[in-house]
């Protein structure tokens, strides 16, 4: 006690208390990266691979015993993968030797494709979950999502970083790949076996039976060691619209000629919230921007539902250019740029276009704060609802009009309850009537299906109370999962 008693205040004070500064202190996580240096054994990297390792891959399964299971996962430059073991099939088709022969195998399973998925960071300090230490989420549309968790910060630095630049190397300098690589009926496996030092290979498609821990893929699509955009490299005489899935992609690439932000010609990229259609490396840029300005989507290799692809036939680049590029000819200095223009001044326009919008047209009656445009907006959202007039919805969530305001003078309704309800003229043409893709456009915005109003409806009540069309129910009956 008394030795603590003489011990400098300061001293005790400068002494680490968490965790992280421990670990940086005593260098923890570079030990395996030391004790791989000094071993004897160097295990060489495989061709073709820019990052492969253990991961940890938490289960989607609620009944799994382990909620966490350890995989070997692969990236190369066309998609993630992780390696399984087959033993749950062995003893399947009684002596059959093919089957015996299984535990000896290891199964190649596809996560995503790379061109397709996104990385999105978990920050255990705001889930307020120290579990989750190392995590980051694999996201893709035509897949579910893989939360995986890695031994440590270079590792977890090593794993994001290296599909990110995947990801932008592909959007800046590949090219589309064939319609049919994505979406088939079954899942290309690779499996790698064992026998007499001699490594085999095969690929089969098989309906996905998954792991042990259910977790089960929907992604289609193999990997070799030759690329998966090879053949469509080798061939050069592809139309664009070759092998479309729905007939209205057709008519959207023929309603835009051109990139929405470039003027690139054959686009085939959209973005679904602005209702536009962009080149491969525009999309890339609109990527790295975020889902809450721009959500981005493949015209050949996703699939849309029906009001999706009606939504963007809809609204169209020029539709669209006329709200965000109104106020272009203020703003000195600006010239769009042109389809052969860099990637830097690409990024410069999208950015100041879609996320600083410094080329909308504001109005002296419009409000000089920000606090007195989204009101005024809001309020114009909301009558744009009423009448399901598209392009109006769409200029007043430009400048800022919030889906999420509620009018209290017709009883706390979002401008999601006003626009279900709406119901064509009798006199109109009912082929004219946009509702469904009125109210997609606001939910692509962020319009919440559980919003309440001031009677506690949410926004199919109001439809059915409303005596809305049956369109408009069916289509909110699919979007609720009703």
């Amino acid at each position: 006690q008394g030795q603590l008693d003489d011990m400098d205040e300061d001293f005790i004070s400068s002494q680490p208390t968490s965790l992280e500064e421990i670990e940086s202190i005593v260098r923890f996580w570079e030990l395996p990266q030391q004790l791989n240096i000094h071993s004897l054994y160097q295990r060489k990297l495989t061709p073709g691979v820019i990052v492969e390792g253990w991961l940890y891959k938490k289960s989607t399964n609620r009944l799994a015993l382990n909620s966490w299971t350890r995989r070997w996962f692969i990236l190369d430059r066309t998609g993630v993968y992780y390696l399984k073991g087959s033993g749950q099939n062995e003893g399947k088709g009684g002596n059959n030797s093919k089957n015996n022969v299984s535990k000896d195998w290891m199964e190649r399973v596809k996560v995503c494709d790379i061109l397709l998925c996104t990385v999105r960071e978990i920050n255990c300090k705001i889930k307020g979950n120290p579990n989750v230490r190392f995590c980051f989420e694999i996201i893709s549309p035509n897949s579910k999502s893989y939360m995986l968790q890695a031994c440590g910060p270079n590792d977890y630095k090593m794993w994001v970083a290296g599909i990110r630049a995947c990801i932008e190397q592909q959007l800046t300098h590949g090219k589309i790949p064939p319609d049919n690589m994505l979406m088939g009926a079954g899942k290309p496996t690779k499996k790698f076996g064992k026998n007499d030092n001699v490594q085999t290979e095969s690929i089969f498609f098989e309906k996905d039976d998954d792991d042990d821990d259910t977790d089960g893929g929907k992604s289609g699509g193999g990997s070799s060691n030759r690329g998966l955009f090879d053949d469509y490299l080798d061939d050069s005489n592809s139309s664009r619209t070759s092998g479309i899935r729905n007939p209205v992609v057709s008519q959207i690439l023929r309603a835009n000629p051109v990139c929405a932000d470039c003027g690139n010609r054959d686009p085939d990229w959209a973005s679904l919230n602005l209702g536009i259609i962009l080149c491969i490396e525009c999309s890339g840029v609109h990527r790295s921007l975020g889902v809450h300005v721009s959500k981005v989507r493949s015209l050949r290799l996703d699939t849309m539902r029906e009001f999706e692809y009606n939504l963007l036939l809809s609204m169209g680049n020029d539709k669209v250019n006329k709200i965000w590029e109104a106020g272009l000819h203020h703003q000195k200095g600006w010239t769009k740029p042109s389809g052969g223009a860099s990637r830097k001044a690409k990024e410069e326009w999208i950015k100041s276009k879609y996320l600083w919008k410094g080329f909308l047209e504001y109005r002296s009656e419009d409000g000089r704060e920000h606090v007195d445009r989204v009101a005024k907006f809001s309020s114009d959202l909301f009558e744009a609802a009423r009448r399901c007039d598209l392009s109006a919805i769409a200029e007043a969530l430009a400048k800022g009009g919030s889906v999420e305001w509620k009018n209290k003078e017709e009883g706390g309704k979002t401008a999601l309850h006003i626009c279900v309800v709406n119901r064509p003229a009798e006199d109109s043409d009912v082929d004219s009537w946009k509702g469904v893709e009125c109210a997609e456009l606001l939910i692509q915005n962020g319009a919440k299906l559980d919003a309440d109003d001031f009677d506690h409806h949410k926004v199919l009540d109001c439809a059915v109370l409303g005596n809305a069309k049956r369109e408009m129910i069916e289509y909110l009956s699919s979007k609720a999962g009703v």
